[in-house]
């Protein structure tokens, strides 16, 4: 009878490890997609806001910039590592103008794999500055 209780907690202890090898990863995966999905949200939010500027100030300008900037370190995001696009610099009444945000970012599941995945957002708005 001891020999059999033996065999039955070396069994526990596979069980438990194969287990802990599978459920980590696993929580940081949902953790990771989790953290990611609200890192493009906010992103794309910024980026719908952007566009609307960029059509009320008629384009690409400094003002955008830094409002760009300015909503993106509110959302916490850092500016640096956010590239900003607004086609054309320069648009007229009811014009669209387009405005995108592209950033790198690196998530890591233990065990698993470590990766860059490109987060994008891009909204179209038309000018209002009549010219």
């Amino acid at each position: 009878m001891t020999r059999w209780r033996a065999d039955e907690q070396g069994m526990a202890t596979l069980a438990t490890t194969l287990m802990v090898v599978i459920l980590v990863p696993l929580l940081f995966a949902i953790l990771e997609f989790g953290w990611l999905t609200q890192r493009w949200l906010a992103q794309d939010g910024v980026t719908l806001q952007a566009a609307r500027y960029a059509g009320e100030l008629g384009g690409d300008r400094p003002e955008l910039r830094s409002y760009v900037q300015d909503q993106l370190r509110l959302v916490g995001i850092e500016p640096s590592r956010v590239v900003v696009e607004v086609e054309p610099a320069f648009v007229a009444w009811r014009e669209p103008v387009r405005v995108s945000l592209h950033s790198e970012e690196r998530i890591t599941l233990p065990f698993l794999i470590a990766m860059t995945v490109a987060v994008r957002s891009t909204a179209v708005a038309r000018g209002e500055v009549n010219r």
